[in-house]
């Protein structure tokens, strides 16, 4: 990991995604046509659930599309598939992302993860199940959002293909490996058996704040673009003033090379991360293990957002949640270890992900912004 250059390019507005698109791949080399012709090519956008282009959860339909157009005139056999979190409502999702209405008028076959068949993998200590579509493809275009994300405090590239484990498979890894920096392991030998892969983020309009589903849309104006989704996420980690130790699947890798970032310069004034689990990633072992108890991330209700919906309960892997028809889900705080994905799938941000007291004094003694 590390190594491979990031390319950046400004990009005011999605109805001139087509010309940064082209102007990134020519200067990257990255995607050209001698490497494509007759080679099966699955796109991976962030399909996580049921939201519109504007409200900046999922990839942008208009960047789908200029990457599908620029595929098929390279005469690549092209597909797109992803495992949304909300399984149940893939229609919805596929209707109100746009990505459903794209795929349909660009000609190119929608596959959904689920029923697709899975291929089972034993590495690094982890078992895992990838949807076949995934692991067969020759190569995998990676198109994640730039989002902060209340779990890893960044999700882009890397965190996007964990959508090539398919449907409750991810809640169930989650309950398996609840501990930030164990995730990122896994995250990590994922991405070893996975084809090669190119990955774009759509960093046009991001997500700040309680992000990856609840945060507020942000114009962060870019394209990136790398073969590297770790060294592509850390260059992004800088862009955004984050630091990438911070991030679980970022903690100890690329650090002997500083990163080889070409194209436009980039410039983040500001950008709000969540309060969350990330934060024990940084923290001494012997902190962690001397204050096991008093040190917890947990979801918050907004009884006037909420609409009893159940997608929470039903996205609990750990099963501390049990919905209720008129109010707030029941919360067994016991149960719960802390994997936001009841947080991802509120339609209506009604859920928020609070540290402990103890948590927030160690935050701030390491000098981060409590949000």
């Amino acid at each position: 990991m590390g190594g491979a250059p990031i390319w950046f390019a400004r990009c005011a507005g999605y109805e001139t995604a087509a010309g940064a698109l082209e102007r990134l791949l020519a200067e990257s080399g990255l995607l050209n046509a001698d490497s494509l012709r007759r080679r099966r090519v699955l796109v991976k956008p962030n399909l996580l659930t049921d939201r519109t282009p504007e409200q900046a959860v999922t990839t942008h339909p208009e960047l789908l599309r200029a990457v599908l157009r620029h595929l098929k005139s390279a005469g690549a056999n092209v597909s797109v598939g992803d495992s949304p979190a909300s399984t149940a409502n893939l229609r919805a999702v596929l209707e109100k992302s746009g990505v459903g209405a794209v795929c349909g008028e660009e000609g190119v076959p929608f596959v959904s993860f689920e029923g697709a068949g899975t291929r089972n993998f034993d590495q690094d200590g982890f078992s895992f199940s990838l949807a076949r579509p995934v692991v067969e493809a020759d190569l995998i275009v990676n198109l994640p959002k730039v989002k902060s994300h209340s779990l890893t405090k960044l999700t882009a590239a890397v965190k996007n293909l964990y959508g090539a484990v398919p449907g409750y498979s991810k809640t169930t890894l989650h309950r398996l490996y609840p501990k930030p920096t164990t995730f990122g392991r896994l995250l990590q030998a994922i991405w070893r058996v996975l084809p090669p892969s190119v990955s774009i983020a759509d960093g046009v309009v991001g997500m700040e704040g309680q992000g990856p589903a609840n945060g507020t849309p942000v114009r962060l104006g870019f394209l990136a673009a790398s073969s590297d989704p770790f060294a592509l996420d850390r260059a992004i980690c800088e862009t955004l003033r984050i630091k990438p130790d911070a991030v679980p699947y970022l903690k100890g890798l690329c650090d002997a090379t500083a990163n080889d970032v070409r194209g436009d310069r980039i410039e983040i004034d500001s950008f709000s991360t969540p309060s969350g689990a990330h934060i024990l990633s940084v923290l001494p072992a012997w902190f962690t293990h001397f204050a096991a108890k008093l040190l917890w991330v947990r979801p918050s209700f907004d009884a006037m957002r909420c609409i009893a919906c159940g997608q929470c309960a039903r996205a609990c892997p750990a099963k501390a949640l049990t919905a209720h028809r008129r109010s707030i889900p029941e919360f067994d705080e016991k149960a719960c270890i802390g994997c936001a994905c009841c947080h991802e799938v509120c339609p209506k941000g009604a859920i928020r992900m609070m540290q402990s007291p103890v948590l927030r004094m160690a935050r701030v003694f390491r000098g981060e912004w409590i949000t």
